[in-house]
């Protein structure tokens, strides 16, 4: 995942005169050289899920694909992630239309802390406050463990979450093969359970497990924690699912 601490804005102008309409001119946010939203003041902010990046050419939130997001809150930090029910409502056929920006595919789901959430998100635009966000449910906790996961090892998101097992060659402590064995236990669980999930900081009782995938380069994926008497599904850069 990747951990924001500090947004800017810039001016954003935009020409719709291809659509009869006079320039507009509006604000962009940033985020480490990398552009979150295009025109802040043309996100659908009382809907939900959001489109983040919008067309450049009319103006209106939908008429172009892509760049949907959620935004959803699990107790020790805010995330913003793919529209992910959305997309499972829409299937495979549709799917693709409400697929998140390319910064979240190439950088992962953002995370920040609440205290950063409302002192600086909320105050460069019309981010929902903190206690109006909905909680991390447990079906969308599998589905970000799928989203993060290298080389598409857990499969893609317009499908459930499924482990391609000959794909995983070693890992860093003790045996692989049971490894993914409560790797897919786990995230089987997740995605059928009813309940909010949390994401909590690891501690020092949190031992790392990296799992090794047969590709190009022999990645490692820092996919497990255990506590010395049981497994539990890891992300970057340091949270525990439970």
């Amino acid at each position: 995942m990747w951990q924001l601490t500090y947004l800017t804005i810039r001016q954003a102008q935009m020409d719709f005169s291809g659509t009869d309409q006079p320039p507009f001119s509006g604000t962009g946010l940033w985020a480490e050289g990398v552009e979150l939203i295009n025109i802040v003041e043309l996100v659908n902010w009382e809907e939900t899920p959001l489109q983040f990046i919008i067309c450049t050419i009319c103006g209106c939130v939908g008429c172009k694909p892509k760049d949907w997001v959620d935004i959803k809150q699990s107790d020790s930090v805010v995330l913003i992630m793919p529209a992910f029910l959305r997309i499972d409502q829409a299937g495979e056929t549709m799917g693709n239309e409400y697929l998140p920006p390319d910064y979240l595919v190439k950088r992962g789901i953002i995370c920040i802390k609440p205290e950063i959430y409302l002192s600086h998100l909320c105050q460069l635009a019309a981010f929902p406050k903190f206690e109006n966000l909905a909680p991390l449910s447990a079906w969308e906790a599998s589905k970000i463990f799928q989203f993060e996961a290298p080389s598409q090892v857990m499969g893609d998101l317009l499908n459930p979450p499924t482990l391609a097992k000959d794909m995983v060659i070693a890992s860093s402590e003790g045996d692989f093969r049971e490894q993914t064995k409560e790797l897919v236990s786990l995230v089987n669980k997740l995605s059928k359970e009813i309940r909010p999930a949390n994401l909590r900081p690891i501690t020092e009782h949190d031992q790392i497990i990296s799992l090794y995938i047969d590709i190009h380069g022999v990645p490692e994926w820092k996919a497990l924690s255990y506590n010395g008497s049981q497994y539990s599904l890891y992300l970057e850069p340091g949270y525990i699912i439970e």
